[in-house]
C-alpha cells in the first residue's frame, strides 16, 4: 500500500528552531580515525540529520531531494523516532563508523528506549554519510547493498534478485502489469522489481539492520512500491506478488487518490493477486464465507462489513474479502470503470453504498443478501 509521508523541505536555518538530537558513541568511538575535526563535522551533521528525521522536516541540506524521493521507505521509516509519548527513548548512539575511501562514511545508529521499566531496541539503522558544503548528506545504502543482484528483464520489468528467479511466474507479473495499463488506460511504463528472498534482506538493503516495527507487525512487507511507483519491493520471494502492486499503481497513476477507498481497493488487489501473503484466490475466500455462514448462521454480512478490521474470517479482514466480491460482480455484469467507480467512494467511504446502488443496484437493506448470494455462486 501506497506509504507516502508528509515532507516538508526549508531552508537550513529553519531546522535550528528543532532542539538538536545528542548523541552518544558507542565505546566513545572515533567516528573519522585520527581526524577530530572531520569527527566533529561528521557527529554535528549526524545530529542535525536525525533531529530533521525525528521532525519529520528533511531539508535539501541534510537529504538530496531526488534520494528522498527514490528512496522515500527509508526516510518514512527514520521519521518520527523519539516522538512516541508512551516510550521513553534514550539518545540515539553511535555504534559504528567506518570509510573505506576517506570520504564516504558508513555510520550505524541504535534507537533504544524504555517502556513500562523494561530497555528496548527499537531500530538499528545504517546510513550513508557523503560530503556536502562544510558538513554531511545522509543516504540510505541501498544502491551499494544491491549493486551486484542479477537481473532479469521481461517485457516492461526488470528483475533484481540474489538468488534464482522463477521465469514463468515473472512472466505472469509482466503480463498482468500490461493489462493492469489497459485496464486502466493509463501508459506502460517501466518497473525495476526488486524480489528480496526474505524481508530481513530487504531491511538490509535499505539499512535497517533491525527493526521492531518490521518483525512484529506487517506493515509494509509483503510489497510495495518506491520512487514514486518506479520501484516494486517485495519481502516474499515471489516474482508475481500482484497483490502489493495494484494498490500502489491505482494510487500513483490515477488521479485525486485522496478520494479512493481504501479497503475496495484492497479488494480489487485480492480479486486479482489473492489475499496478502496467503494468497487465496476468490475460490477459496467463498468457501471459508461458506463455512463461515454454516457455522454462523445469524451473521449479518453488512454488520461485518462495517465494523471494518475489526471483523476477520479465517483471520481475514472481512471487509477486504467482501470488495473483491463486489470487485468480480462489477467486472461481470459491467467492467473494470464502474470498478474504478467504486474505488472513488471517498476516503473514508462515504458514497460507498450510494455508488454500490448505481453500479450493482445493492444498498444496505440487500448488502447481506447479495454477499450470500456470491458465495454461493448463485
Amino acid at each position: 500500500m501506497n506509504f507516502k509521508i508528509v515532507i516538508f523541505f526549508c531552508l537550513f536555518i529553519c531546522n535550528h528552531s528543532f532542539s538538536q538530537i545528542s548523541l552518544n558513541r558507542n565505546f566513545n568511538l572515533e567516528l573519522a580515525e585520527k581526524d577530530n575535526v572531520k569527527s566533529a563535522k561528521l557527529e554535528e551533521s549526524i545530529s542535525a540529520f536525525l533531529t530533521e528525521a525525528q521532525n519529520g522536516t528533511y531539508s535539501n541540506e541534510y537529504v538530496d531531494s531526488n534520494h528522498l524521493k527514490k528512496y522515500e521507505f527509508f526516510f518514512s521509516k527514520l521519521s518520527g523516532i523519539g516522538k512516541n509519548n508512551n516510550q521513553r527513548f534514550n539518545d540515539p548512539i553511535i555504534l559504528k563508523s567506518y570509510t573505506s575511501d576517506n570520504h564516504t562514511y558508513q555510520i550505524t545508529v541504535g534507537f533504544s528506549g524504555i517502556k513500562d521499566g523494561i530497555p528496548f531496541i527499537y531500530q538499528i539503522t545504517e546510513l550513508k554519510a557523503i560530503p556536502y558544503k562544510n558538513h554531511y548528506r545522509f543516504y540510505s545504502p541501498f544502491e551499494e547493498r544491491t549493486a551486484n543482484f542479477k537481473t532479469k528483464k521481461i517485457k516492461n520489468v526488470t528483475y533484481y534478485y540474489s538468488g534464482t528467479i522463477d521465469e514463468e511466474k515473472a512472466s505472469k507479473f509482466a503480463n498482468f502489469k500490461d493489462e493492469l495499463s489497459e485496464l486502466t488506460q493509463t501508459k506502460k511504463s517501466l518497473l525495476d522489481y526488486y524480489c528480496f528472498e526474505s524481508l530481513d534482506e530487504l531491511l538490509k538493503s535499505y539499512g535497517f539492520l533491525y527493526s521492531a516495527r518490521q518483525c512484529n507487525f506487517l506493515c509494509y512487507d509483503l510489497g510495495f512500491t518506491d520512487n514514486e511507483g518506479k520501484i516494486y519491493l517485495t519481502g516474499t520471494n515471489n516474482e508475481n506478488y500482484s497483490f502489493g502492486y495494484i494498490g500502489d499503481y491505482l494510487y500513483y497513476n490515477l488521479p485525486n487518490e485522496e478520494n479512493m477507498y481504501g479497503p475496495f481497493v484492497q479488494g480489487i488487489s485480492t480479486y486479482y493477486g489473492g489475499y496478502g501473503l496467503s494468497y487465496e484466490d476468490m475460490k477459496e475466500l467463498k468457501q471459508q464465507f461458506k463455512d463461515e455462514l454454516k457455522k454462523n448462521p445469524k451473521i449479518d454480512f453488512l454488520e461485518e462489513f462495517k465494523k471494518g478490521r475489526k471483523s476477520s474470517i479465517n483471520r481475514h479482514f472481512s471487509f477486504y474479502v467482501m470488495s473483491a466480491f463486489l470487485c468480480e460482480e462489477t467486472i461481470k455484469v459491467k467492467g473494470f470503470d464502474d470498478v474504478i467507480k467504486l474505488a472513488y467512494s471517498g476516503s473514508n467511504g462515504e458514497m460507498f453504498f450510494e455508488n454500490l446502488k448505481e453500479v450493482l443496484n445493492i444498498d444496505e437493506n440487500n448488502f447481506h443478501q447479495k454477499i450470500v448470494q456470491f458465495i454461493n455462486g448463485d
